[in-house]
């Protein structure tokens, strides 16, 4: 096999994504992108942490992980697409919208992909390893007629929770115009506490959690449970159950 094909496979298997930016050198100020409908574009800020440049590659899709520059589909454009970071600077990039017919009374969310590789002469040193790290990003698309506000997500969250078949379920609406982006939810029962494997439940919609293997020990009282705000921060509350 010639030593390019290899190299370009041997690269390609390398690539990791992550959803945070923990492990990067090149981390994004935000993690996540709210693009107001009415915006002309959005500036995102990039900062190199580590000691070497790195070339750096931006593209969006609607919901694929494994896209890539190639076949992404995703409503934005990212301005300057390729470019290359320097040790301990920053870079500014320009965001774009460039879809239409979108729906105006929700949000609609997209996944921003950021790659950086580092420079070819790290790899020269004989079994050296290098690592290309892809980072994925949500971006909310908002549109300035969403009734209501983002801070008041948590008021128009519904919960209703039954038995079923050694199960417990709990079914999650959400009436807002936003993603509800959970990081937690749990019934509370007197002293029982039962966990959910809670996500992210998109505006006007309902979505059912099942807590497997388990059995309410007394009348539900209540849900907690935690969100990711606009900042990525943590926003906790309490909702009453309905059976």
């Amino acid at each position: 096999m010639p030593r390019k094909i290899l190299n370009a496979l041997l690269w390609a298997a390398l690539v990791l994504t992550v959803t945070t930016p923990v492990m990067a050198s090149v981390v994004m100020l935000n993690t996540r992108v709210i693009y107001p409908g009415d915006a002309q574009s959005e500036t995102l800020q990039f900062t190199n942490n580590d000691n070497i440049p790195y070339i750096m590659q931006i593209w969006s899709d609607k919901n694929n992980p494994a896209s890539t520059p190639d076949n992404a589909d995703g409503p934005f454009m990212a301005v300057p697409a390729l470019f290359r970071i320097e040790p301990r600077t920053g870079q500014s990039v320009r965001l774009f919208f460039t879809g239409k017919n979108l729906p105006q009374d929700r949000e609609s969310v997209f996944y921003l992909n950021f790659v950086q590789i580092p420079p070819k002469n790290m790899a020269k040193a004989q079994n050296q390893m290098v690592v290309v790290l892809r980072n994925r990003n949500k971006i909310f698309y908002r549109p300035k007629t969403i009734i209501g506000s983002v801070d008041d997500v948590v008021n128009q969250i519904h919960f209703s929770v039954k038995e079923e078949r050694g199960n417990v379920q709990l079914t999650v609406i959400n009436d807002s115009g936003y993603y509800a982006s959970f990081i937690s939810a749990d019934v509370i029962a007197d002293t029982q506490k039962i966990a959910f494997p809670a996500s992210m439940v998109a505006p006007k919609t309902q979505m059912l959690w099942v807590a497997k293997n388990s059995r309410l020990s007394s009348k539900p009282l209540k849900v907690k449970f935690t969100l990711v705000n606009d900042y990525g921060g943590h926003t906790s509350a309490e909702a009453p159950l309905k059976n």
